[in-house]
């Protein structure tokens, strides 16, 4: 009789401890799965009055049919441009319907935004869902980006449990960024760098005709493009797909006033414009990081005919390891004050807008042909001489 109460009791204590085991696998399994929605990049720094853009950024760990959010910030530091929709819902080719919201300035809102998969697909990678375009306000200070009212749901419209991380911008002043300052995770921003480059890489401001920046955020697969509108910038636009992610990448186009003190000699031809222009941190524009880069500038319609240049002859060189390499040019426009052009690169550095007059292409086509008859001409000279000596010998010998 012992031994049965024995028996039973250990199997007893055996079930409890399965059964806690199985309830503990399953409660740890809830609560490490989760779909993640965060702000990216979490923190960043920029100017005063300078524009950038911050993801909505969806991690899911299930399939996901659905998403909506609001947005809060401090609207006295910071302004909402526009919402625009991120590449989460249509990764796959679906039909979807995306509502932007409705930005409430005065209130730091965004509200409502949503978006759904009309037909019964649904969508598994990370990817953003929203990009968020915002401008930074005259004021130094920090602003707050909290999500809220956050609802993701599968294609039955079960809810589906996230975690959520919010994030905040940094504005700071022009003087202040020429300081070293560091956000949260130790990175120092973006602004910072370029800031302390302008003073290492080209030498003094008074060096330059006009700086000109665009910011923009940056991640795997994207297709990236900045666009320049400044009268004084021949860069218009560069564009490129990325393959990492970056966070928010500031472009910088320094139009110079003669060449960069960052190469030893003058490329060929005659320059229109010279030019450095920086992408990311040190080490960010290299093959590995982006692919199918272009770079699209134009050039001034007078400045080719003062010079009598055609336009078929511009070109643009990067300027790498002590050589000015040319790169492939292709003209794609032309109006009454400019022609437009796009060249492809790999990486940024110094570049020069050249072209060639057409002076010197007749000049060096004259050069080339004048030697060629006089050689010619020294040929047959000698040919009618030597015919000559032949019948004078033939004359006397008969």
């Amino acid at each position: 009789m012992k031994k049965y109460v024995f028996i039973s009791g250990k199997s007893k204590l055996y079930s409890l401890l399965l059964f806690s085991l199985f309830t503990i696998t399953c409660l740890s399994g809830i609560a490490s799965a989760a779909t993640t929605i965060s702000i990216v990049p979490a923190s960043e720094s920029v100017e005063e009055m300078q524009e950038f853009a911050v993801n909505v950024y969806l991690q899911p760990d299930r399939p996901v049919a659905a998403i909506q959010f609001d947005l809060s910030y401090q609207s006295e530091i910071v302004s909402v441009v526009s919402v625009l929709e991120g590449e989460f819902l249509r990764q796959d080719g679906a039909l979807v319907w995306f509502n932007p919201g409705q930005i409430e300035s005065s209130n730091g809102r965004i509200d409502s935004v949503y978006g759904l998969i009309l037909d019964k697909t649904s969508v598994t990678g990370p990817r953003p869902f929203a990009i968020i375009q915002m401008r930074a306000g005259n004021v130094s200070g920090t602003s707050s980006l909290s999500l809220s009212n956050v609802v993701v749901s599968d294609t039955q419209g079960q809810i589906i449990p996230t975690d959520i991380v919010d994030g905040s911008i940094t504005i700071v002043s022009d003087t202040a960024s020429s300081g070293e300052s560091t956000t949260s995770d130790g990175i120092t921003d973006e602004a910072n760098y370029e800031a302390a480059e302008i003073s290492t890489t080209s030498g003094s401001y008074e060096e330059f005709e006009i700086i000109e920046k665009s910011s923009r955020s940056v991640y795997l697969g994207s297709q990236v493009s900045y666009q320049f509108d400044k009268p004084e910038n021949p860069i218009m636009y560069i564009n490129y797909e990325s393959l990492t992610n970056a966070g928010n990448v500031v472009a910088t186009i320094e139009v110079l006033k003669q060449s960069s003190l960052l190469v030893s000699s003058p490329p060929p031809g005659i320059v229109y414009k010279d030019v450095n222009i920086w992408l990311g941190k040190p080490g960010y524009s290299t093959e590995s990081n982006m692919k199918d880069a272009v770079i699209g500038f134009r050039v001034d319609r007078s400045w080719l005919e003062e010079n009598q240049i055609s336009d078929s002859s511009v070109m643009m060189y990067r300027y790498d390891q002590d050589l000015w390499i040319p790169l492939s040019t292709t003209k794609i426009n032309e109006s009454s004050s400019y022609v437009t052009f796009e060249t492809e690169t790999s990486v940024f550095s110094p570049f020069a807008i050249v072209g060639e007059s057409s002076n010197d292409i007749t000049g060096k086509t004259e050069v080339d042909y004048t030697p060629a008859e006089d050689e010619n001409l020294d040929q047959n000279a000698a040919f009618i001489l030597c015919l000559s000596m032949l019948l004078l010998l033939f004359a006397r010998r008969h």
